[in-house]
């Protein structure tokens, strides 16, 4: 591991990732994380793993970047004692909120497994990767303050349609930015917005600057669209939820199946014997 992304969502994650495969480096983002780690992860979440298996999952990676790693840069900077810490920003924190805002709301509607629709209890008992999912969101969701979209106090207005109170938010990514530029010594870390091109980025790693643009990836659309979110709905793990419902729904309907077809053949047994038996009545 050479670089830790520290960076909250929506900070230019992706670009960043998408920059560190230009200069050579193997990099983990949410997806690779999702398919590689998600079970890992709910170890170390809910379950006290060591921290130590953090080494046993990124041992032969580069870099980091994204979620859930972001939220364990202070455990990640120790079992990678030689590794650097690239905190990603954005211009002003209303910016960053606006950006939380749209890919909330993009995320919601695009979703059809998101725990936010009206058969969202039935998906999460015919799927473990759904049930596996929503326990790492809800970590997610709570270091990230996205979980204020349910339970902060309320704000009712354009510019919180989903609840999201700004204030609170905003104060989070001050706290969170700071409480990293504290924990990380000044040599080991670069604070980083990604309008800022290749420039710093080499600099801090010692890297020549490419013959080509930084990247800017993961800008919405103009019909808002994500494409992050787009493209998380095309990952085989995802996937694998319509297969696990779809085989839950065939084991389901056989059960009832096999059961109607018992209960027809005893029914007329059961009429035999009350018959034969008045005293059962």
């Amino acid at each position: 591991m050479k670089v830790i992304g520290a960076g909250l969502p929506k900070t230019g994650t992706t670009s960043l990732g998408a920059a560190l495969k230009v200069l050579g480096y193997s990099v983990h983002d949410h997806e690779e994380h999702l398919v590689f780690n998600l079970e890992n992860y709910l170890k170390l979440i809910y379950e006290g793993a060591d921290a130590s298996l953090l080494k046993k999952m990124y041992g032969d990676v580069d870099a980091v970047v994204d979620t859930p790693s972001c939220f364990f840069w202070r455990e990640l900077m120790q079992q990678f004692p030689d590794s650097k810490v690239v905190l990603g920003v954005r211009d002003s924190p209303e910016k960053w909120y606006d950006s939380v805002l749209s890919h909330c709301q993009y995320m919601q509607a695009a979703n059809w497994w998101d725990n936010n629709k009206w058969y969202s209890p039935l998906v999460m008992l015919l799927s473990p990767t759904v049930r596996a999912f929503n326990r790492l969101y809800n970590f997610i969701s709570v270091k990230a303050v996205i979980v204020n979209v349910w339970s902060a106090p309320k704000v009712t207005s354009p510019r919180a349609p989903l609840g999201m109170n700004p204030l609170i938010l905003k104060n989070h990514y001050h706290d969170y930015n700071d409480a990293v530029k504290q924990g990380v010594p000044a040599d080991r870390l670069l604070v980083f917005n990604v309008k800022e091109g290749w420039g710093p980025l080499c600099q801090f790693l010692g890297q020549p600057v490419p013959d080509c643009p930084f990247p800017r990836e993961n800008q919405a659309k103009g019909d808002g669209a994500v494409p992050v979110v787009d493209q998380m709905n095309k990952i085989d793990l995802v996937k694998n939820i319509r297969y696990e419902i779809a085989m839950n729904v065939g084991y389901i309907a056989i059960g009832v199946g096999v059961l109607g077809l018992g209960i027809r053949l005893l029914a007329p047994r059961v009429t035999l014997l009350k018959e034969s038996l008045p005293w059962i009545n």
